[in-house]
């Protein structure tokens, strides 16, 4: 004997269905097994009800239904539930760890970016990429440590886009210029998806922590390059990259939170960056002149 025959549904249909009885006895009318329900409706991005639902819906304790999320893709706006074995929907591919990493924080990047960061689940993450929720947590452990990697990622990419601009310059205030400018550009690029994840204590602590690494190794090689270029004392060297670095800092905040647009910020900070440099450089190298003077009268 033949199993049932096969039976088309879309997401919607898919939906109101196991939330109008018992999964298996949803499952028995279609022919699979409960376990294989659920795990369609995991792969389409359909909730279904959990464990002891209808015992506390006879108990007129019914909880809230979850609303049916968007289809990420058009593909899975509709499946055929059959008895027989069918291949993997999935378009499987082999990437390397690290590729794999990527792959999936661009993902969740692109959902964060069209929806929110509430609709990037791992589970939405997974069949967007067309990998296993379980191997999405493989790679990540929690859904908050793939948002501490986006955030990270991204930071980084400012930070080379930096170097990639800055190493076209050969001049130190041509550089100076070169890293401010593509800093608040980068910001007013990626300022919005950074926004959005700052808003989560997690990553704005993991964020903090590899942004005080960098920046310490940053902070100093630029002081030491003052130092070797201009002779200025160290101590001057890192309270001057300090204090200018904080100030483009304010100005991405403000360009982030699109509290003012970027040209005028850009030309702010140029003005004060370039200014407060060459005062302190030009304060030092005559106070160096005029001790040699001393000296040698």
């Amino acid at each position: 004997m033949s199993g049932p025959s096969p039976v088309a549904f879309t997401r919607e249909q898919l939906y109101q269905r196991v939330w109008s009885r018992p999964l298996s006895v949803v499952a028995g009318e279609v022919g699979v097994s409960a376990n294989a329900l659920a795990k369609i409706c995991s792969r389409m991005l359909v909730p279904y009800p959990s464990r002891g639902y209808w015992a506390k819906v006879g108990g007129g304790r019914a909880p809230v239904r979850p609303p049916l999320p968007t289809a990420p893709e058009a593909n899975m706006r509709r499946v055929t539930i059959t008895s027989q074995r069918a291949a993997s929907r999935r378009t499987r591919t082999r990437l390397k760890p690290s590729e794999r990493r990527e792959q999936l924080t661009e993902v969740a990047k692109e959902i964060i970016l069209k929806q929110g960061m509430h609709a990037a689940t791992m589970k939405r993450i997974a069949a967007q990429a067309g990998v296993s929720e379980t191997q999405v947590y493989n790679y990540f452990g929690s859904q908050e440590r793939l948002f501490v990697a986006l955030a990270i990622g991204e930071t980084a990419k400012i930070r080379a886009a930096q170097i990639a601009d800055v190493s076209r310059f050969k001049g130190h205030y041509a550089q100076v210029i070169a890293s401010t400018r593509t800093y608040l550009r980068q910001i007013d690029r990626r300022g919005d998806l950074l926004q959005m994840l700052m808003r989560n204590p997690q990553v704005r602590a993991g964020l903090r922590q590899e942004n005080r690494k960098q920046g310490n190794t940053d902070r100093n090689v630029h002081a030491q390059h003052l130092v070797e270029l201009y002779g200025i004392p160290w101590e001057v060297a890192v309270g001057c990259t300090v204090i200018l670095s904080r100030l483009c800092g304010r100005a991405a905040k403000l360009i982030a939170d699109r509290r003012i647009t970027l040209q005028p910020a850009e030309r702010m900070c140029l003005a004060i960056v370039l200014r407060g440099s060459r005062g302190v450089i030009g304060a030092y190298r005559n106070a160096s002149r005029r001790s040699q003077g001393s000296h040698a009268a």
